[in-house]
């Protein structure tokens, strides 16, 4: 029997969940809600969808098996949290939630269900980040390193939807819209740091109430240093990431990925080179990317039916999928107390400045 899905939420990436699911062996796209009737309508006509609710309790009474929360960000702890205590198998589309305590509730609600609970995190399946992924343990203790991120978006598109650009609709800006897809990256790749310092700030975006610009620096318990710089007002640049081990370097910018690897090792070469403004030398190699690999949206959403339908780990369960939230949390508590914060981010200070943002008693300028 194929498993019957249902969409939460028709607008925008709800149309992506279909378009994924639709001719994929095992999955029935079974239902669909939403509260505008026209689009739900439109959108059931299209994918030939045979039950439509505009309740979503009543959509979570029903028999389907699997649910897609595709709905603005400030929804998703609440319908994630009664469709796993429904019974139902979870996807939620990015950002698991707006704070990481509602991530927490979410992630013991996922834990209590017998259903398998997922985020689309589709920037993971890169075939480059796949690349860099593999090469990591060659780098040995890591040093330093950037990310540098650019999510050029007009106000025209803040202006889709009135929850767009606010504290209280999305949570935040750039970082847990855009970027909340290189947050996950970062966590993928490095983990967590230990401490956050970060500066937000809106350069270009008069209209809205949240960040376009974030700047953070992360560190290690071995005083390694990792500095993200982020932004929806730049364009034109590709995305940069540098990892700096003690054995090696390596370096991607837009699809292509090097790797350096030092002669002799970095601390070594500190400690005991003779030479008072020596280096160690690096011999470079480019990193064959496979871009045959599957990868993207529709990709990471057949992985988490796959993972229903052979009884797997889904690809990016809640927990993992909670670490970017993480990140973001710590930036913007970061700009906000002016100060450093450490990871785990204080759910009770970070709960508190989100109600002060919310209500206009906080603002970014």
């Amino acid at each position: 029997m194929a498993l019957k899905w249902g969409i939460l939420g028709v607008a925008g990436v709800g149309s992506s969940h279909a378009k994924a699911l639709q001719d994929f062996e095992g999955v029935n796209l079974y239902a669909a809600c939403d509260i505008v009737p026209e689009a739900l309508d439109n959108f059931c006509e299209q994918f030939k969808i045979p039950h439509k609710f505009t309740d979503y309790k009543d959509f979570l009474g029903s028999d389907v098996e699997v649910v897609s929360i595709c709905t603005p960000h400030f929804l998703h702890s609440e319908q994630a949290i009664a469709a796993l205590e429904a019974g139902k198998h979870v996807l939620c589309e990015k950002p698991l939630a707006i704070s990481v305590s509602e991530a927490d509730a979410m992630i013991a609600a996922a834990k209590r269900a017998k259903g398998k609970a997922g985020v689309v995190f589709q920037y993971r399946l890169n075939p480059p980040i796949q690349a860099i992924k593999n090469l990591l343990p060659e780098l040995g203790e890591l040093v330093r390193g950037l990310y540098q991120c650019h999510h050029f978006r007009t106000m025209t598109y803040y202006q889709q939807g009135k929850w767009r650009g606010t504290w209280w609709g999305e949570g935040g800006g750039v970082l847990i819209n855009q970027a909340i897809h290189d947050l996950d990256v970062f966590a993928f790749l490095l983990d967590l740091p230990k401490r956050v310092t970060a500066r937000i700030g809106n350069w270009g975006h008069d209209g809205i109430e949240v960040e376009d610009m974030a700047t953070a620096v992360l560190e290690w318990d071995n005083n390694a240093h990792f500095v993200l710089h982020i932004s929806s007002a730049a364009s034109a640049l590709p995305t940069r990431i540098e990892i700096t081990g003690n054995n090696a370097i390596i370096i991607m910018e837009g699809a292509t990925v090097k790797i350096g690897r030092y002669n002799t090792p970095l601390r070594q070469f500190l400690t005991e080179s003779p030479e008072v403004w020596g280096s160690p030398k690096a011999t470079w190699e480019d990193v064959p990317i496979d871009t045959s690999m599957p990868h993207g949206h529709r990709e990471a959403i057949r992985l988490f039916a796959k993972a229903i339908l052979e009884d797997k780990e889904p690809p990016v369960p809640f927990i993992e999928g909670a670490k970017s939230l993480e990140l973001m949390n710590a930036i913007v508590l970061s700009h906000f107390s002016n100060s450093p914060i450490s990871i785990p981010v204080d759910r009770t200070a970070y709960k508190a400045l989100l109600a002060e943002l919310k209500g206009g008693k906080k603002r970014l300028r």
